[in-house]
C-alpha cells in the first residue's frame, strides 16, 4: 500500500517538475499566473479548457462555456434568473471557484470592488451564491486579459464598491 502512494507522490513530483518547464514558454499561463491567488495547476486547467480565447465573441459568452451564468427564462413581461447553466467543464467551473478562494485569501486583496461585492453579496445571498458570481467576474476578467494580451493590473481592480437597488439595476439593463 505505502509503495503505490510512494510511487503516485513520483508520478505527483514529475508532472509538477514538467509543468514548471512548460509554464516557462507558455505566454497564456504566465498571463493567468500575474492574478493573485492564482496557481500553475488553476492556470494550466483554464488554458486546456480554453484553447483559443479569440473563438469567444465577448466576455458573457466566455462565462457561458464555463457555466457560470445564470439560468434565465424570459416570458413575454416576466424574466426568472435561476441556478447557474453547468453547461461547461465542471473542472473549468470549479478553478474560477478556487481562483475567488484564492484571492480572498490574500491579504492585499480586500479593497478589490470585486472582493467587496462578495463580501456585500455573501451578507444578503450567502457564501455559495457570491463566490459563484465572484467566479463569473473572474472569468469576464481572466477573457478581457487573454484578449487584449495583457496582464492583470491590481491597480485596476482598487476602489470602492457602490451597491444599487434592483430598480437602477433594471433601469441599467434597459439602456
Amino acid at each position: 500500500m505505502f509503495e503505490i502512494i510512494e510511487r503516485i507522490e513520483e508520478s505527483v513530483k514529475i508532472i509538477e517538475k514538467q509543468l514548471v518547464e512548460l509554464t516557462k514558454e507558455d505566454e497564456m499561463v504566465n498571463r493567468l499566473l500575474t492574478i493573485r491567488g492564482c496557481g500553475k495547476i488553476t492556470a494550466w486547467t483554464i488554458r486546456a479548457y480554453t484553447e483559443d480565447i479569440a473563438r469567444f465573441a465577448t466576455a458573457k459568452k466566455y462565462a457561458a462555456f464555463c457555466g457560470l451564468v445564470p439560468w434565465v427564462q424570459d416570458s413575454n413581461e416576466t424574466i426568472h434568473h435561476g441556478k447557474i447553466t453547468k453547461r461547461g467543464p465542471q473542472e473549468l467551473r470549479t478553478c474560477f471557484v478556487q481562483l475567488v478562494l484564492g484571492i480572498r485569501r490574500c491579504k492585499d486583496t480586500s479593497d478589490w470592488r470585486m472582493m467587496q461585492r462578495y463580501e456585500y453579496m455573501k451578507t444578503h445571498k450567502g457564501s455559495g451564491k457570491s463566490i459563484v458570481a465572484a467566479a463569473r467576474k473572474m472569468a469576464e476578467i481572466v477573457w478581457a486579459m487573454l484578449s487584449d494580451k495583457k496582464d492583470f493590473d491590481a491597480q485596476k481592480m482598487i476602489g470602492k464598491y457602490k451597491p444599487i437597488s434592483l430598480a437602477e439595476e433594471a433601469l441599467t439593463a434597459m439602456n
